[in-house]
């Protein structure tokens, strides 16, 4: 790193580099690609196999050819948008082991699955099609050892073993995935030179023969991101902050030249602001991995103080999008900005350096400058970003550690790394953070928690989701529909325990439920969700309350006796604790001999009620 900036000085200008809203876009070979045929049908082995499949533009537009069909690696990386994607993810190699017949119309089936797309379907994306061929090739190589040497040779028996042997020890949604390209080979079935005969998992489709349904409870549904549990997110969120409290003198240290950029202290750093910014603000990864140099802003609306980070989202194609956060999450981002200089110096440094080559090295093959030109894009793309780390056994043209954005497994393995430093034992994963974002905002608006955070997210408890999506037209929608479906689960497993047999309930609505139970029902997992899905429930701190419009107008808050024989009120076992101590004050007061008839005769109603409740929930008085 000390060599870095000697190089990034002497250099005599610096790359326009992109601003924090503008979106990144890779030159691509355009009107080269439009040329290539959209269809094989009719195409010999010799014609296919000099078809160009991805291909790439200079600055003067000149255009190079990055992957032909016939190529034994098909390489995506401008086709690839997310920043958080390891640069081997980004193309893949087709095994030289495998039958040449299987290998050439699985190629062909992919390529006019790119071109085309599937009917019906919407356009695959590279990283889709990249991690599909990854898949496959366990199931290539297990057709292989059986004796298929093309398509033409599959048998539905072949696959009904695969997955038999799949199911065994593993999930029925990753089988579909695994078995996806033979899905797709089997829908272009006449771009191939030797398809399948038949379907091999007939009319029902790959999803039915897997056993994965799409409908509610079913195994797709089942395997749902895990949520951290309240004690590792205080553990974590704690020690994040107190090594980001330290951050401003060690970057200081740094600047002086008395700590490496490279020091564990400043990685150390870098985690902890990416947890941070990931579980205040409920971002994916490949989001948080698109915060750039500027993409904070503070905005005051109606005496109330908005703060907004601006990112990129890829998952649905939304594009620039605003993420609520609090205003630690903001000032931990600025201290990122002071934190990756260094490595964006580095990609600047690198840009230049293929710039050079480029301009002046003649020895250069077509194959070798399309790569060059691809790593320029990518560099650029990445040198505003704020989440990068460098790899030291790989260098770069300017013969510095070789710079990129976070990987998305390099960041789960960082955060594990941050757990255990935080003394707690879970593996900690970025994509739980945001699930258990969306959760911790169900349960504060249920009344059931309150986040880790002192401060609370969204600043004002009486502002509803509709105001804050109000606030800003470009959040991301996708993020609000995580919010209502962790509030219906919850929900759910709320009136779920109460319809338990074993549970005890108190209140006037809890007696009525308990009622009910007797009532013989034919699919309680639908009926609980579709009496979840009108049911208001809001926490009194005693209890629940299910009144709409009438009631006792929230006097059952303060008064929590009201709440005993009310008709909307249901007090369940995790209120036991605060009703024990409810019927000691109640006994304190009576205890109290000089407050006259009237606070004795109260204190005596009280008691009765309060014995009541804990009669009910099982518990002596």
């Amino acid at each position: 790193m000390k060599n870095t900036k000697t190089l990034v000085d002497a250099a005599p200008r610096k790359p326009t580099l992109p601003s924090a809203v503008e979106p990144i876009r890779v030159v691509r070979a355009y009107e080269l690609l439009a040329s290539q045929p959209g269809s094989l049908i009719g195409l010999d082995a010799a014609a296919r196999s000099s078809i160009i499949v991805t291909a790439i533009a200079d600055e003067r537009g000149r255009e190079h050819v990055v992957s032909r069909f016939g190529d034994e690696v098909w390489n995506f990386e401008s086709f690839i948008e997310t920043r958080n994607t390891l640069p081997n993810e980004r193309s893949v190699t087709w095994p030289a082991d495998l039958p040449p017949l299987l290998v050439a119309d699985a190629k062909a089936a992919m390529y006019v699955w790119w071109k085309q797309g599937r009917p019906g379907w919407k356009p695959v994306k590279a990283k889709t099609l990249l991690n599909t061929v990854r898949q496959a090739i366990p199931v290539l190589r297990y057709l292989a050892d059986r004796g298929v040497k093309r398509f033409a040779d599959v048998r539905p028996i072949h696959i009904a073993s695969y997955v038999e042997e799949l199911r065994a020890g593993g999930r029925a949604t990753g089988t579909t995935h695994k078995l996806r390209l033979i899905d797709v080979a089997h829908c272009f079935a006449l771009e191939l030179q030797h398809p399948l005969r038949s379907t091999p998992w007939g009319p029902g489709g790959l999803q039915a023969f897997c056993g994965v349904s799409m409908a509610f409870g079913s195994t797709m549904a089942a395997a749902r991101t895990l949520v951290i549990p309240p004690s590792v997110q205080a553990s974590v969120f704690c020690h994040a902050e107190s090594t980001i409290a330290g951050a401003k003198e060690l970057l200081d240290a740094r600047d002086r030249g008395e700590v490496s950029a490279t020091d564990s202290r400043c990685i150390a750093v870098r985690d902890a602001i990416y947890f941070v910014v990931l579980i205040s603000t409920g971002m994916r990864a490949s989001e948080a991995a698109e915060i750039r140099s500027g993409a904070c802003r503070t905005e005051l609306r109606e005496g109330v103080h908005y703060y907004w980070i601006r990112t990129r989202e890829h998952k649905t194609g939304k594009g620039e999008v605003d993420f609520l956060a609090p205003p630690e999450a903001l000032e931990a981002i600025a201290l990122l900005e002071r934190l990756a200089a260094p490595w964006q110096e580095v990609l600047r440094a690198e840009m230049i350096a293929i710039e050079h080559r480029l301009a002046h090295d003649k020895s250069l093959n077509a194959t070798r400058r399309a790569v060059l030109l691809q790593r320029h894009a990518t560099a650029r793309a990445s040198a505003s970003c704020l989440f990068l780390a460098s790899k030291s056994r790989l260098r770069d043209e300017a013969g510095n550690p070789r710079v990129n954005v976070l990987s998305c497994r390099t960041v789960n393995y960082r955060l594990v790394e941050l757990a255990k430093a935080a003394g707690v034992e879970w593996r900690l994963a970025s994509h739980q953070c945001r699930r258990t974002f969306a959760w911790n905002i169900a349960q504060s608006r249920l009344g059931r928690r309150s986040l880790i955070f002192l401060k609370w997210q969204f600043k004002h408890t009486t502002m509803s989701m509709t105001e804050l999506y109000a606030a800003s037209p470009i959040q991301d929608e996708a993020l609000y529909d995580e919010f209502l479906e962790e509030i219906m689960e919850s929900k759910v497993d709320l009136i779920t325990s109460w319809f338990d047999d074993d549970t005890p309930l108190a209140g006037g609505a809890g007696r009525k439920i308990i009622q009910t139970r007797a009532i013989k029902l034919k699919d309680r997992a639908s009926l609980l969700r579709h009496t979840a899905e009108p049911v208001t429930i809001r926490a009194t701190a005693h209890g629940w309350c299910l009144a709409e419009q009438q009631g006792c107008v929230g006097e059952g808050m303060y008064e929590a006796s009201r709440c005993v024989d009310c008709g909307s009120a249901v007090i369940d076992p995790s209120y036991r604790d605060t009703w024990i101590e409810i019927h000691a004050q109640n006994l304190e007061l009576l205890a109290v001999n000089d407050c006259g008839p009237g606070v004795r005769q109260r204190a005596e109603r009280e008691i009765a009620k309060s014995a009541r409740v804990l009669t009910d929930l099982g518990v002596v008085p």
